[in-house]
């Protein structure tokens, strides 16, 4: 209908429920995945996350969802800076429990 024309006219007809996807994307991480996975294991969190945003990547990059060039270029590079923030924010913990590791390591001898 005309009064959700703007959750699809801008997807090719195939791809036209790809907009809930993408509102079903955005729940799981910043809602779903904070709610189900507890605080101590933050580092799951993360890598689901990276997961996720990795398939999202990866599957916007083959469909291509989009009627114009233009949005699926910029689709995939917004996913992409998504993915490598995910992929910081997971090196960063993994660096800082290293760190965590050999602090206390050498505070025992």
């Amino acid at each position: 209908t005309r009064a959700s024309a703007f959750l699809h006219q801008d997807y090719e007809t195939q791809w036209c429920w790809w907009e809930a996807l993408e509102l079903a994307r955005r729940l799981v991480l910043t809602g779903a995945v904070t709610a189900i996975i507890p605080e101590e294991r933050a580092f799951l969190r993360l890598v689901l996350a990276t997961l996720i945003s990795t398939m999202h990547t990866c599957g916007i990059a083959v469909v291509r969802p989009f009627k114009r060039v233009e949005d699926d270029v910029l689709a995939v590079a917004t996913s992409l800076m998504t993915l490598l923030i995910f992929l910081t924010a997971n090196w960063i913990f993994i660096f800082d429990g290293i760190e965590d590791y050999y602090y206390d390591v050498n505070t025992e001898r």
